[in-house]
């Protein structure tokens, strides 16, 4: 890879972030890990990589539920984003909730690549980033 992956992580539990941050650099060094715990923080940091013509993160890993704007509130605005973004990013909602409501409302955002259960373990994200980076992983 030419240029390190990055990934975001959005969620308002700072443990889930501290340790999903950790289980990411133990699958690898090369990936850089940006954390926000909360929706409009992620969206105004989208929005300044975009104007500012940064490298957008690869990857984004959205919790439902969160203060000032919850995940759907995140989805929205990125919709509004999305015509002047050039690369693909990957959304995944990452929820406890396992709620058919929460899980066919995703389904209806074009946006999001899948939906995962919390917690997510080593095994889930190292096949996600397989996905995702194919033979670079």
């Amino acid at each position: 890879m030419d240029t390190k992956p990055n990934i975001l992580l959005v969620d308002d539990d700072e443990l889930y972030l501290y340790l999903m941050e950790k289980t990411i650099q133990q699958l690898s060094k090369e990936l850089i890990v940006t954390t926000f715990t909360d929706g409009e923080q992620a969206v105004e940091y989208i929005a300044e990589c975009t104007a500012q013509k940064m490298e957008l993160p690869e990857v984004i890993f959205l919790d439902i539920n969160m203060p000032f704007l919850d995940g759907w509130g995140f989805l929205n605005e990125f919709k509004k984003l999305k015509p002047k973004i050039i690369n693909n990013i990957n959304i995944y909602m990452v929820s406890s909730s396992m709620r058919d409501s929460d899980i066919k409302r995703a389904s209806h955002f074009e946006e999001l690549t899948g939906y995962v259960v919390k917690p997510v373990n080593k095994t889930q994200l190292a096949e996600i980033f397989k996905k995702i980076y194919h033979e670079n992983w």
